[in-house]
């Protein structure tokens, strides 16, 4: 008896993997990026919501409510190029949005690249500094370039690491012209369809004012909220503009456009779309400063994500479609002021902590410019100088962290030889956010409560940036509904969208599939 159920059992267990493995390939993968979306703010919100967007999505799919990237310094081009590859910036090289030169001392953005033309804009850009490959790329290579590869977002380092390296468009709007635009490294001239777009918005303005009577908001503290009304023109207040709930209506329309200006996903080869949307606070000033706005950009993604759906359905259908839902997992503050409340914070001036660690080794080792530059909260050491005198850089570094612990709101000091050989859990995690190409020598962590300042203390020069966990979707094709508050890494995402779509995982993604 014990041997029939065994062999019944695996029977049972055979026709299980056979009728997973019949489920049919998607026609078209929907990569949904919100920059800035909280899990937190997701729930807290709900009510603001219609059954066709975000319900639909949470309700109806597979949802890590507990997402988290496994590196520190997250910002918009870290987590997306950890999206799109499975990877993190130790082997993907995006660990920030911009970095140091060491050649030239100057700051280099993430997608920068000159040997290629702005085409509606002066930008000049390419994926060339992402080193690992995304998921779209191994489309291209499964399906022997057929694939079609469309991303489309604000900015630029959105729309280029979101596509990835083989996209067959990359749009973003630019934010001077406040034209879409893209690089020679995709087309010599815009599509067709993304040029109607700029003359349709060429003449229009956009209001933005809330969807609901003010009562209907959360107040947060207030007495009474305040209404609040902005008017954009198409070519005024370009970065302001990206930060408000018409930009992704704008969003919105042009990945509709994509759906019926092209064939992608009218055919049995999976195409690709990732679509770049913006969760965070108008302006990126603080919550308690726009405690509407956040919310009523929510509320509207909400209707966009609803519009896309829907669109998606008529012109694909949505059996027919893989959606992945996720976050840039990170949040800008603006500028608080928490000691009035007694909470232990302050200001780390690099500029100042580098010409003071500049003095201090200089009494040690001799007079000489040994810090050559610093960015953020790293410090690049002046590396030929070090060898020219026959210095151990290995001591040097010793007392730089020496001095650096004693900095006020200094947590922490970390350099490449610390994270060297066997490490610990957190210490791993700092270094999945290291790239030796890019990072410094020595990078500082701050106590929880202190903020960075690059010069003198200005709201324009401080940098808040605060991890935060997000939503994890995954809708269609097959996935069953599924709550997992389980926290969840968001590399998990790309090699499950592969084994969906039938092919290999990127080859530089090392997480194993237990799904």
């Amino acid at each position: 008896m014990r041997l029939k159920a065994i062999l019944s059992f695996l029977i049972i267990a055979t026709l299980g993997v056979k009728a997973q493995d019949t489920i049919p390939t998607p026609k078209l993968v929907v990569m949904i990026t919100v920059d800035q979306l909280r899990s937190d703010f997701l729930h807290e919100f709900g009510d603001l919501y219609t059954e066709t967007g975000f319900k639909r999505l949470l309700k109806g799919g597979r949802f890590y409510s507990n997402g988290y990237y496994a590196f520190e310094s997250i910002d918009r081009a870290s987590s997306i190029a950890t999206l799109t590859t499975g990877t993190n910036p130790y082997v993907n090289g995006i660990v920030a949005s911009q970095w140091l030169d060491r050649n030239s001392l100057r700051l280099v953005e993430c997608t920068e690249d000159l040997a290629q033309k702005g085409i509606n804009t002066k930008e000049a850009v390419s994926p060339s500094k992402l080193k690992a490959i995304s998921l779209s790329d191994e489309m291209k290579r499964a399906t022997r370039g057929k694939s079609i590869v469309c991303s489309i977002a604000p900015d630029c380092d959105a729309a280029v690491l979101a596509g990835g390296h083989a996209a067959d468009v990359a749009v973003w709007k630019d934010d001077e012209s406040g034209n879409w635009c893209t690089s020679s490294y995709y087309s010599q001239s815009l599509p067709a369809w993304v040029a109607a777009k700029n003359k349709e918005y060429a003449t229009s303005k956009k209001e933005w004012t809330p969807t609901f009577p003010t009562e209907i908001y959360e107040n947060f503290g207030e007495k009474a909220p305040t209404p609040f009304k902005y008017t954009f023109d198409a070519k005024s207040s370009v970065i302001e503009y990206k930060t408000s709930a018409c930009m992704n209506d704008e969003i919105t329309n042009m990945a509709i456009g994509c759906l019926y200006s092209t064939t992608i996903g009218l055919d049995d080869i999976p195409d690709y779309l990732a679509v770049t949307y913006h969760a965070g606070n108008y302006k990126s000033q603080p919550m308690d400063d726009r405690p509407i706005e956040v919310q009523d950009i929510y509320s509207k993604l909400d209707g966009n994500i609803s519009d896309l759906l829907g669109e998606l359905d008529k012109r694909v259908g949505l059996k027919n479609v893989l959606i992945c839902l996720s976050s840039t997992g990170y949040v800008v503050e603006g500028e608080t002021n928490d000691s009035i409340y007694k909470i232990p914070s302050g200001l780390v001036h690099i500029d100042r902590v580098a010409a003071l660690l500049d003095v201090y080794l200089g009494a040690i080792f001799g007079k000489a410019k040994y810090v050559e530059h610093y960015h953020n909260s790293q410090i690049y050491l002046n590396r030929k100088l070090i060898e020219q005198m026959q210095l151990d850089k290995l001591d040097i570094i010793s007392h730089a962290v020496e001095f650096l612990l004693s900095v006020d709101g200094v947590e922490d000091v970390f350099t490449i030889y610390r994270l060297g050989g066997m490490l610990s859990p957190e210490l791993q995690y700092v270094k999945n956010g290291y790239n030796a190409s890019c990072s410094g020598d020595i990078w500082l962590r701050l106590m929880p409560g202190w903020h960075l300042a690059k010069h003198a203390a200005s709201a324009s020069n401080l940098v808040r940036r605060g991890a935060v966990n997000f939503p994890m979707v995954l809708f269609g094709s097959g996935i069953a509904p599924e709550y997992i508050e389980e926290p969840t890494q968001a590399n998990v995402l790309v090699p499950e969208l592969a084994r969906k779509l039938h092919i290999r995982r990127p080859n530089d993604n090392s997480l194993r599939i237990f799904r």
